[in-house]
């Protein structure tokens, strides 16, 4: 992914973890290692689809802190409604 992200210079990056049934303490740590890289580089890391279980491992983890529930979401459209809302609101007048 990473190429991809330094091609695109997206402004958000929206892993979609609905196919991750359980996460690992590695694979955790690989995804808050990931999301600081990110910001360092202006790029925000928002997940989606995340089942109940790995919804609140994530929560419990360092990454739930930086992310907060505002930057988790139950599937895409949801995400990307609130990026569309994020960007009528820092639009000119």
């Amino acid at each position: 992914m990473r190429p991809l992200i330094d091609e695109a210079k997206p402004k958000v990056v929206v892993p979609d973890l609905g196919g991750v049934f359980d996460l690992e303490y590695t694979a955790l740590k690989v995804l808050t290692e990931a999301e600081k890289r990110l910001r360092a580089a202006g790029v925000l890391l928002w997940l989606v689809g995340l089942n109940p279980g790995v919804r609140s491992m994530v929560q419990r983890s360092p990454l739930g802190e930086t992310l907060g529930r505002e930057r988790m979401f139950f599937n895409l459209e949801q995400a990307i409604a609130k990026y569309q809302a994020s960007l009528s609101r820092n639009a000119p007048p």
